[in-house]
């Protein structure tokens, strides 16, 4: 269960802040959790991930840090194992979090 933040908390607890757009990780984050959640005037703003020492902040406005390298790479990689036959839910989940892990190192 996620709980709700401020864009300054999340800036001042992480040590390595990257963000992606709105929808740009839908692959490589589908078997992850956010942690937090900011809101404001307008509504919802970003969702916080927290990933072994990255933070990946991902939504519409007020993210902090900087963007995220290679995000459409990896995202393809993930979308192309998602999509994949033959594979069972277990193989694709096992696969996907690895790619994750070699984003965050990349990021």
């Amino acid at each position: 269960m996620k709980f709700k933040t401020t864009r300054k908390a999340v800036v001042a607890l992480s040590n390595r802040l990257v963000y992606a757009p709105y929808a740009e990780l839908q692959y490589l984050l589908r078997y992850r959790d956010p942690v937090a959640y900011t809101c404001g005037v307008y509504g919802w703003n970003f969702d916080v991930y927290e990933i072994g020492n990255l933070t990946i902040c991902t939504g519409y406005r007020g993210m902090p840090g900087r963007r995220a390298n290679n995000i459409e790479e990896y995202e393809k990689r993930a979308s192309e194992i998602w999509h994949s036959d033959g594979k069972t839910f277990e193989e694709v989940k096992e696969e996907i979090n690895r790619l994750l892990e070699e984003f965050c190192e990349q990021a």
